[in-house]
């Protein structure tokens, strides 16, 4: 029973955090009760560093759903390299943290330094207050090349965590 629980969590999760990396503007979906919210994440999307940064956000949702999915998985079918895969994800996930969170930290201390830290509560009030841009079209070239790379990126990385555990395993 708690593996076909944790596979309707995981894939789930899995899925969302796939379609958020393609597409960081689904993000606000997750906000139906705060009116406004679209501009706010629309402000964010425009931005490539924000934009990025929700990616990478995605990316993170997406290893974790899939870590539970294939753990899940693997106790239901008690198939081994299912478990080992899922703790290799679970590695990937906590690397790619770890070096999001870094890097973070360094942008962040150089922004202090450079006296351009951004006021992120008149950002989300500036986006609720003006509503959604009117910007066609809504996703240009170059937020798709990212999403190319995003998407390469985070499948060919899994791919070497699943290898890693099929053959340490």
């Amino acid at each position: 029973m708690g593996g076909f629980v944790g596979v309707l969590v995981g894939l789930p999760l899995a899925v969302f955090g796939f379609i958020v990396m393609r597409n960081p503007m689904r993000l606000a979906f997750l906000s139906p009760l705060s009116p406004g919210v679209e501009g706010y994440y629309q402000r964010m999307v425009l931005d490539t560093s924000m934009r990025n940064q929700l990616r990478v956000l995605g990316v993170l949702v997406c290893l974790f759903g899939s870590s539970i999915l294939t753990a899940s998985l693997g106790a239901m079918l008690k198939a081994r390299f299912l478990a080992a895969i899922s703790e290799e994800l679970w590695v990937l996930m906590g690397l790619i943290f770890c070096v999001a969170w870094c890097s973070g930290l360094v942008i962040f201390i150089w922004q202090l330094f450079k006296r351009q830290v951004p006021n992120w509560f008149a950002m989300w009030r500036a986006g609720v207050e003006l509503g959604p841009i009117e910007m066609i079209p809504s996703v240009t070239p170059k937020m798709q090349r990212e999403a190319l790379f995003f998407t390469v990126s985070l499948l060919t990385l899994a791919a070497f965590a699943a290898l890693a555990a099929v053959l340490h395993s």
